[in-house]
């Protein structure tokens, strides 16, 4: 889609059609009820949509030798404030061009019913794309219900975005693979996962980058084939530089079924219990996750030189809420028990390489390779740690962040 004007959210559903489809309980009765036959072009236009905007004081636009491109899972937005104080001020994230976030919420009751992505636009100055993937019928999961600002939800719209500091061009929301039905989940949703690419026009040259959260309830193979998906999309930019980022979910787990995940943990068990799992939780490439990383290579893009490998991007934390309701929504209350007794030697704290990127056509930078007029100078890519504003913890996931230039020859 060119992108000549402004595109606002589409308006939110009454709340009376929310709440009477929330109470529907089974996919066959909601398709079957007289609710749903009068809304269902109307779930479909905003489970699908894509907003547009510009800021009111655009950002200062100095000459550029390269691009500093950061992605995050926001983990909702719901500490907005801190979030926008953060890609301000923080070392790693203050002087980004180009941002790719995941789990970004329009109009959820959790995130004080705010369009996230535009929020952050307008403090950045960056314009912003959305690209929206469901239609949120409940309040979310029991962390979002922990963080619940109170009311109802209003556009109850939760996607993927991509703002930039340069002019932006077209972009596309892509239907990826579908995995589950998210009507049937902890989180009741109408609509399917999405991925988002956009052109942007950088002093660099164009530029094609893509946002994607891959499903965590998933097998590997299904997160791989929600790639390619992605990346096909994008092979309409060539040749143009391309660069790829987002929350991956490579945590190793084949969560397609319950048998399936019971094989996943008999294996692990087998071949080295505890200390193979943690070892492969920052080395996902060279099994469980394989496949993602074999979508990559086919489509031209190298992973190795765009991430700080020897960082995980979030970590499980005995003790924590976060964490350990994540598991509950899984699995049986007693594993969590289990990880509290058997994590006792990694002092109940374990890394996990989730969050990556990508490029093709691109140079990912090192420390000191190029200054710029303006003073800034160039980093090897690298994580923000644990990022906090006021103490309070950002996001479940940390930042990555990576300079690039294109590739010549």
């Amino acid at each position: 889609m060119e992108l000549n004007r402004p595109i606002p959210l589409p308006g939110p559903l009454p709340p009376d059609v929310i709440h009477a489809l929330a109470a529907i309980r089974r996919r066959r009765d909601l398709e079957a009820s007289d609710t749903w036959r009068a809304v269902a072009g109307e779930v479909a236009a905003r489970a699908n949509a894509l907003s547009y905007g510009r800021p009111s004081k655009p950002a200062p636009t100095p000459p550029r030798a390269f691009l500093r491109v950061a992605s995050w899972n926001l983990q909702r937005g719901i500490r907005l404030d801190g979030i926008i104080a953060a890609l301000q001020a923080h070392p790693a994230l203050a002087d980004l061009d180009v941002l790719l976030l995941n789990e970004v919420d329009a109009g959820m009751a959790r995130s004080r019913n705010l369009d996230v992505a535009a929020a952050i636009g307008e403090a950045l100055g960056f314009s912003w794309v959305f690209g929206n993937s469901y239609v949120c019928l409940d309040l979310g999961d029991a962390r979002d219900r922990r963080d619940w600002a109170g009311g109802d939800n209003t556009h109850a719209m939760h996607g993927n975005a991509i703002l930039s500091r340069w002019p932006v061009l077209r972009a596309e929301n892509v239907a990826v693979h579908v995995t589950k039905d998210k009507f049937h989940s902890g989180e009741k949703r109408l609509g399917a996962k999405k991925a988002l690419w956009a052109e942007v026009d950088s002093p660099a040259g164009r530029l094609a980058v893509g946002s994607a959260h891959l499903d965590s309830v998933a097998s590997p193979a299904q997160r791989a084939a929600q790639l390619r998906d992605l990346l096909s999309a994008m092979e309409a930019t060539r040749p143009l530089p391309a660069l790829v980022g987002g929350d991956f979910n490579t945590h190793t787990y084949d969560v397609r079924s319950l048998p399936r995940l019971v094989r996943n943990l008999f294996l692990k068990a087998v071949r080295g219990a505890f200390p193979h799992t943690i070892h492969h939780y920052m080395h996902p490439w060279e099994l469980y996750e394989r496949p993602i990383f074999q979508a990559l290579e086919a489509a031209g893009f190298q992973w190795r030189p765009f991430n700080d490998l020897s960082r995980g991007t979030m970590r499980y934390e005995v003790g924590s809420f976060d964490s350990e309701s994540s598991v509950r929504e899984q699995m049986p209350g007693v594993v969590v028990d289990l990880l509290r007794w058997k994590l006792k030697p990694w002092n109940g704290v374990v890394p996990i390489r989730m969050d990556w990127m990508a490029g093709r056509g691109l140079r990912a930078l090192a420390d000191g390779e190029v200054t710029e007029p303006d003073g800034r100078t160039s980093r090897a890519p690298t994580t923000a740690e644990r990022p906090r504003w006021n103490g309070e913890k950002l996001s479940d996931h940390d930042p990555v962040i990576a300079d690039v230039v294109p590739a010549r020859g």
